[in-house]
């Protein structure tokens, strides 16, 4: 499910050159291109509902037109889009996963709230449920208050079954199928892996590269909010955002060029009315240092608990100082006085985890292939968002979604070559944590 609905796609840029990152951080190269998943982009806009702009975005890449125009700035928007570009930036409307009008049999959005980590009353913010799970032709059984402990390993480097239990009934089952896809974050899917191990594999399914767990990448963010006088009168109400800017998405003063977004972000139900806020977010470097890794304590289960080790690099603590500055010549633009600065603890983890399942074309520096298919297993793909070697400096999920697209289409050209592509999955079973 989308968070506060925010839909960016990737922007590409060549990672093979240029001071982009640091020299002892892992390639960043992905084993596709844009245009590898820009139909899949188009589809995923088209299923979950996104409003934006054409070419307002400096960094739109090529795309279908969108499905729907976007979101008219809101008074906070306003404010902070004049601001913007009397400092010389180029703002645009937030592209977003929710009906700017009618669309698809669910209704416009109201602004009844700024619906962020909040499920939307009157159903305008598109979701997975409502584009995707809602609308399959083949039938997903969903095991709830489940969780899937290992993989169990057969012979001929594939996967037989996987081991899960039912944490109510505290009953363990498992469960055989042909293929096993991985969708659990990057932080648990590479704990499914690492924990099972097998004579072939002792260090973890998948695993051979040794890099299963490494390169942990977050969204470096914050927030900076402050009051203005000209919002005194401002009706409160969503959508969450409703402008954004790209200027310094890759920028000669930012350190290293690769900076990333800002956009607004307003604040939650019951707070000040009064206040403009802004939301700061950097990619951040995949290092081989940062990883998830087992400890030797055990969680109720008997398995091994996981631990993050991750440090944010100098460089990329840099980028999100030079962002947080931008942000805040904006807000002193539009008339705050004071700043708040608010962290947003990244470094504890967030919903936008990448690496630890890094996919390459060569097997000794990376996990998955192109298609998400580990190295070493014949019948085991990933799909979320622990492929993607480099966090890129806008919210993923869109691409996620995306990819997982591409590959879902891969796996059923492959497995039933008669078929027309389409969304549908087999019937497998999915267990949820």
């Amino acid at each position: 499910m989308f968070f506060a609905g925010i839909a960016f796609r990737y922007r590409e840029l060549d990672f093979d050159a240029g001071p982009f990152l640091a020299d002892d951080a892992l390639p960043a190269k992905w084993p596709i291109d844009y245009y590898a998943l820009r139909g899949c982009y188009d589809e995923m806009e088209r299923r979950l509902g996104v409003a934006r702009a054409g070419d307002d975005d400096p960094w739109q890449p090529p795309s279908a037109p969108a499905p729907m125009p976007p979101h008219d700035y809101d008074d906070r928007g306003t404010l902070i889009a004049n601001a913007g570009a009397r400092i010389g930036l180029s703002p645009f409307a937030t592209p977003l996963a929710i009906n700017s009008r009618s669309f698809d049999g669910r209704p416009a959005c109201t602004r009844c709230s700024t619906c962020t980590e909040r499920a939307c009353p009157s159903g305008a913010k598109g979701d997975a449920i409502q584009g995707i799970l809602n609308r399959a032709k083949t039938t997903v059984t969903i095991r709830t208050g489940a969780r899937a402990l290992r993989l169990i390993g057969g012979r001929n480097h594939r996967v037989d079954a996987v081991e899960w239990i039912d944490v109510a009934a505290a009953r363990r089952t498992t469960t055989r199928a042909d293929n096993f896809i991985l969708a659990a974050n990057a932080v648990q899917t590479a704990r499914l892996l690492l924990v099972s191990t097998e004579p072939w594999a002792p260090e973890g399914i998948g695993n051979s590269s040794g890099l299963v767990g490494a390169g942990l990448s977050f969204k470096l963010s914050c927030y900076l909010s402050g009051r203005t006088d000209y919002l005194t009168e401002s009706t409160f109400g969503g959508p969450h955002s409703t402008v954004a800017f790209s200027d310094y998405y890759l920028h000669p003063d930012v350190p290293g060029l690769l900076g990333g977004t800002i956009y607004q972000a307003n604040p939650v139900l019951g707070t000040d009315t009064s206040s403009l806020r802004l939301h700061v977010l950097a990619g951040d470097q995949p290092m081989e240092r940062n990883r998830v890794r087992l400890v030797r304590a055990r969680d109720e289960f008997g398995m091994p608990r996981v631990m993050m080790d991750y440090r944010t690099h100098p460089r990329d603590a840099e980028r999100l100082r030079f962002l947080a500055e931008r942000a805040a010549d904006i807000l002193r633009t539009a008339g705050v006085h004071r700043i708040r600065f608010e962290p947003t603890e990244f470094h504890r983890g967030s919903r936008h985890l990448h690496g630890t399942c890094r996919a390459g074309d060569d097997p000794h520096d990376s996990v998955t292939d192109r298609n998400g298919r580990l190295h070493d297993i014949d019948n085991v793909h990933v799909v979320d968002g622990s492929v993607l070697p480099f966090a890129g400096g806008v919210n993923p999920v869109l691409t996620i979604q995306a990819n997982a697209l591409r590959i879902a289409r891969e796996l059923i050209g492959r497995d039933r070559p008669e078929a027309t592509p389409s969304i549908e999955s087999p019937n497998l079973l999915m267990p949820t944590y």
